[in-house]
């Protein structure tokens, strides 16, 4: 660990002629073993006042390799406190490293020096093994709770069918949902590595010190959604271990595996996800719309509790959406539909339109037949559904509206491609 600091801290203020940091037109950069907060302050007001898109690629650099040199200097002054200083797991020092570099990747993504980055969470999780007696790691039950929100009846059900890639590819002509079984009962996030023992994850995540974004809420179209911050042991112990209060939290839509590499070893990207699908159909709305072309599947993790919705929206891209825990349900309306799905239009300057107005957890849970009876054309849009169970995948082809709800405690992964 010492030999691997002091390395960074000779390579930090020495980058490349053609590093975009050496566009921040810094007097010197010694500042950042000097004073590297205040080069984080000057690249955050930065980063904070133009679009993220629109800012210069030197405010994201300056920002990583000031955190990084932060949490080195933080790391040495450790090393060097003495053997008196206790060395657990949980002191001031190690949360402010660990926050420090998360920080770090969640605001920037550490362009230039995600190796950097991951080696010094590789060493820490090795010096924190090695350090921390076992005796007073934290206890956890292994398993989250088990009771969840109702399960509906499926009336118009997806098939269900273990498939090899070439018939994947002939299903693709069809262009309709199907739920594919047996495809990734090989992932260790099943079996020896498991995504449902809480006491793995927490060790994969520095016992918990690792930080994640998290929605606060039960869906982005409700009134009082937000978003935070916090770490991964907070986020679990609040809204996934603790059944007695109804609060939401929803790790959602994240690359946690480009932050964390850790759990991205605990999975592989499904074979499906290296055909070459159809565009959309004529006639539909993403027909006409330009879409990037992906050269790798794009993955976001999807963890909270029973409860939590993705709301009816559609995807410019072929998703495959991989149950490794619990149950979710997913009632899907193909592209033809939409029309008669109320779409939303650009609301406070953001386009909406890939998302619907219509509230369908009211209908769907029977708790509102028609909500202030303005939705009667989706009142009779067909649909199909289905529950998604543990070690399943449904493809979602392009452009087809779906809506999700957690049945109980669910960890998914989506894998976008085109």
């Amino acid at each position: 660990m010492e030999a691997l600091c002091a390395t960074h801290l000779r390579t930090l203020p020495h980058p490349l002629p053609t590093d975009p940091l050496t566009r921040c037109n810094l007097s010197s950069l010694n500042d950042l073993l000097t004073d590297p907060d205040h080069l984080i302050h000057l690249a955050n007001t930065k980063l904070h006042v133009f679009p993220f898109s629109a800012v210069d690629t030197c405010w994201r650099r300056l920002y990583t390799d000031a955190s990084i040199a932060k949490a080195v200097l933080a790391i040495q002054a450790h090393l060097r406190g003495g053997e008196e200083e206790a060395r657990e797991p949980g002191t001031a020092w190690l949360d402010g490293v660990v926050r420090t570099l998360d920080m770090a990747l969640i605001m920037t993504g550490a362009p230039l020096r995600e190796g950097m980055v991951e080696g010094l969470f590789s060493q820490l999780e090795d010096f924190v093994r090695d350090e921390a007696p076992r005796a007073k790691r934290r206890k956890l039950e292994n398993v989250f709770p088990v009771t969840g929100a109702r399960c509906p009846e499926i009336a118009f059900a997806i098939g269900r069918e273990e498939m090899s890639l070439s018939s994947f590819e002939r299903h693709l002509e069809k262009a309709l949902p199907v739920v594919i079984t047996g495809a990734i009962e090989h992932w260790p996030a099943r079996h020896e590595r498991p995504w449902g023992d809480a006491s793995y994850l927490l060790d994969r995540t520095l016992g918990g010190r690792r930080l994640v974004p998290v929605e606060l809420g039960r869906s982005y179209t409700d009134d009082g959604w937000g978003q935070t911050i916090i770490t991964f042991r907070e986020f679990m112990d609040t809204y996934l271990l603790d059944s007695s209060h109804d609060k939401i939290g929803y790790l959602a839509q994240h690359d946690l595996f480009a932050q964390i590499p850790a759990l991205r070893h605990d999975i592989s990207v499904p074979d499906f996800c290296y055909t070459d699908p159809p565009p959309p159909r004529a006639g539909t709305p993403l027909a006409t719309k330009s879409t990037p072309r992906l050269e790798e599947p794009l993955l976001n993790a999807w963890f909270g509790p029973a409860g939590t919705i993705s709301p009816l929206h559609t995807d410019p891209y072929h998703n495959i959406l991989c149950q490794v825990v619990g149950q979710k349900y997913i009632r899907l309306y193909s592209p033809s539909q939409t029309k008669n799905l109320c779409p939303r239009a650009v609301e406070d300057g953001i386009d909406m339109s890939n998302t619907s107005r219509v509230p369908v957890e009211l209908v769907e849970m029977q708790l509102e037949d028609d909500p202030e009876g303005e939705f009667g054309l989706f009142r009779d849009a067909p649909y199909v559904e289905t529950i998604l169970r543990e070690g399943e995948c449904l493809y979602i082809p392009v452009g087809w509206w779906h809506y999700v709800r957690s049945l109980t405690v669910s960890f998914s992964v989506s894998f976008w491609w085109n």
